[in-house]
């Protein structure tokens, strides 16, 4: 008989994510979110933008709030580089007190997704191709580039890999601050 830690490490190997602990109640999900933190500081007459998740990630602006539409930028041209390599796309950590939410923008969000999605069931971008009936470079456009994208054909890549599509819209006041 398994013990409550060796049960949780099961789920955590199987992509569940410890999101809160209650006493001896633990908490958690699986679900693929692409929510990053972003440091948001003053630097000389502009504010500097970094993310603790994403190396290498950073940029800036005069104002607050062009170093915020900047971040959303800059993340998403990351994150497509990391999918353009094959490379693993950073998990993002928990928020922190000092950060901001940052999200990709929905057309790198969906590739994003498939992409770690396929990474994390271990599928190859062939077998998914063939999963849903289509051709590999198809398969392949979608994951990369995102064009051709439709909701139809993220639900259908999605249950191919044994996962579902949920949306969800978040209300951001992200231009309150203190500066």
């Amino acid at each position: 008989m398994m013990n409550g830690k060796e049960i949780i490490k099961l789920l955590q190997s199987a992509g569940w994510k410890h999101t809160s602990t209650r006493g001896s109640h633990y908490k958690m999900k699986n679900l693929i979110e692409l929510v990053y933190g972003a440091k948001i500081k003053r630097d000389g007459d502009g504010y500097l933008v970094t993310f603790r998740d994403v190396k290498n990630a950073f940029t800036g602006g005069e104002t607050y709030e062009e170093a915020i539409f900047n971040a959303r930028e800059v993340l998403d041209l990351m994150l497509l580089d990391r999918i353009e390599k094959d490379d693993d796309i950073p998990e993002p950590s928990r928020l922190r007190k000092n950060e901001i939410p940052v999200m990709p923008s929905p057309d790198v969000a969906a590739p994003v997704l498939l992409h770690i999605l396929r990474k994390n069931t271990k599928y190859t971008l062939a077998e998914v191709a063939k999963a849903m009936h289509v051709p590999y470079q198809s398969y392949q456009r979608m994951e990369s580039s995102g064009k051709n994208l439709t909701m139809k054909s993220i639900k259908r890549a999605a249950q191919a890999m044994g996962a579902t599509v949920e949306i969800r819209l978040h209300l951001i006041d992200t231009l309150t601050h203190a500066a």
